[in-house]
């Protein structure tokens, strides 16, 4: 009933809205008539040519091989309002894969950049000491993803916020002799941002290679002077899809989320962090900032090598394979199983996704989940309630702060259709819980830049490493249960007497989950 009606309601705000956007658009088309003094000749041409551009879009949205939910709001705002919706599809609705820059980059196709890593199907010795499960899912994991599991030759340390991760990395970039390999979708020209990327001109300056990739939009707020100073540095800095003008033009819609670092080939840093103040709870801010980074060596340092060299490519145009940059690991002794996991518009699926609902359907006890963002799409929503209804512990954390307002609003929607099937929510009422973490069965875990919404799932490039049988799965338990003592858990009758409007703007937000 409520899934009716909730269709419902959309259809109806997708139709006043197409409403309202052809009333806009008639005036203002009016108005350039009257002040041009337009021939009718023209009208037509214009008219003419925009039923041409609408046919062409509508057909192609038809076909595409999108979930029907995904091509039904731009098929009902193209019918509307066709000059709207053609706007917002040549904006936000083109394939990436379509696109000339992904097609003149033939190596970033499926696994052509993944040169120093074992193929899919060639994983059974390596695995042989797992119990079936964990070899089911790590052999899903390279098929989908292309990256191999290391075993037994890694580790990762947990690093609980900035005021951990940032002496961290600051002493490893100390420490580079070769290289560094840098990468975040924020870098701020604020106090830390500074202090960080000032070490690494230096470095720099002192003969070791830096290479640099920010992307174009998370970054815009970085002061030009700044930037041109970096620029005209040692440092070989990158700027992914820098938007010029945003209509017209998908280089604002996908965008480069990953974070990772990589240092002489033999030290990695990768999570939910950026580069900015507000991650460091040393420096005082509006909220208390709660996040998750990984410090990785060993043999799994070269997936994330592969990585960064794969959006440098494309970005440049310059493959890099030597190598220098994929020395021989350091020597760790800790068991277990790591496995990189990215995806992006450049996958045919949602490859980071499908490994999240594949890692939920095989819980068999918990699932916990901290997510900054719960904008859920049709197979993780349908994943997680089937899992609770089964009888399975499932426990969200979301912020109890919330950074955006209307993520908020989606987030809160999707908090209401989990608790009607049994999953516990809670608010983080410490402060804001950036964290982007999932355990399951205290075995298997994932931590990365992936947020559980329908951008990271559909939309942005996205980096998580799949964890088995490790010490840091052990940490994160410990560091999720003590962020439970941080949290409340919400009550469901509290929860559904709030007011009316609240409710229904919750549900109104929800349609925007796609481009969230």
């Amino acid at each position: 009933m409520e899934q009716n009606i909730r269709k419902n309601l959309m259809v109806v705000f997708l139709i006043s809205l197409a409403i309202l956007g052809r009333f806009v658009i008639e005036y203002l088309f009016q108005v350039a008539w009257d002040y041009f003094d337009l021939s009718s000749v023209t009208g037509i041409i214009f008219r003419t040519i925009t039923v041409i551009i609408f046919v062409i879009i509508w057909l192609s949205v038809t076909f595409r091989s999108d979930s029907p939910h995904q091509k039904l709001p731009w098929l009902l705002v193209l019918t509307f309002e066709p000059v709207l919706g053609i706007t917002l599809f040549l904006t936000f609705g083109r394939s990436f894969r379509r696109s000339l820059r992904y097609r003149n980059r033939p190596l970033m196709v499926d696994d052509k950049y993944i040169t120093r890593e074992m193929k899919p199907g060639t994983l059974d010795g390596p695995l042989d000491t797992y119990d079936l499960r964990t070899q089911n899912l790590l052999k899903s994991a390279h098929r989908i993803t292309r990256h191999q599991p290391f075993i037994d030759d890694s580790s990762v340390e947990v690093l609980k916020n900035g005021e951990t991760f940032y002496p961290a990395l600051i002493q490893s970039i100390k420490e580079a002799k070769h290289f560094i390999l840098f990468q975040f979708f924020i870098i701020r020209s604020d106090k830390r941002g500074r202090e960080i990327v000032d070490l690494l001109m230096q470095k720099a300056e002192d003969g070791v290679e830096v290479k640099m990739i920010m992307d174009g939009l998370g970054s815009a707020r970085m002061k030009r002077r700044y930037r041109r100073e970096i620029q005209r540095s040692a440092i070989d800095l990158v700027i992914q899809d820098k938007v010029y003008f945003p209509l017209f033009n998908t280089r604002i819609h996908y965008r480069n989320h990953r974070k990772n670092v990589v240092i002489d080939g033999l030290v990695a840093y990768t999570g939910g962090m950026n580069i900015g103040n507000e991650y460091d709870n040393r420096i005082p801010h509006d909220y208390y900032f709660r996040d998750t980074q990984l410090k990785i060596e060993g043999a799994l340092v070269h997936s994330l090598t592969a990585l960064f060299f794969k959006d440098y490519y494309y970005n440049t145009n310059q493959f890099i394979d030597s190598a220098y940059y994929y020395p021989a690991p350091k020597q760790v002794s800790e068991k277990g199983a790591y496995q990189l996991l990215e995806s992006g518009p450049d996958h045919k699926e949602a490859s980071i996704r499908d490994m999240v609902v594949k890692m939920i359907h095989a819980a068999q006890e918990s699932i916990r989940i901290m997510t900054p963002y719960m904008a859920l799409d049709p197979e993780t929503l349908n994943a997680l309630k089937t899992a609770a209804t089964s009888g399975i512990n499932v426990e969200i954390i979301v912020p109890g702060t919330p950074d955006k307002y209307v993520v908020y609003k989606v987030t809160k929607y999707f908090i209401s259709n989990l608790m009607a099937d049994g999953v516990n929510v809670y608010h983080y009422e410490k402060g804001f819980s950036h964290a982007k973490v999932i355990i399951i069965d205290d075995m298997y875990a994932s931590v990365g830049s992936y947020n559980m919404d329908y951008r990271s799932a559909m939309v942005d490039f996205e980096l998580s490493v799949l964890m088995a049988s490790t010490d840091a799965v052990r940490t994160l338990i410990d560091d999720f249960e003590a962020d439970k003592q941080d949290s409340i858990l919400i009550d469901q009758e509290r929860w559904e007497a709030r007011s009316l409007f609240n409710r229904v703007l919750e549900s109104v937000m929800s349609y925007f989950t796609p481009i969230i």
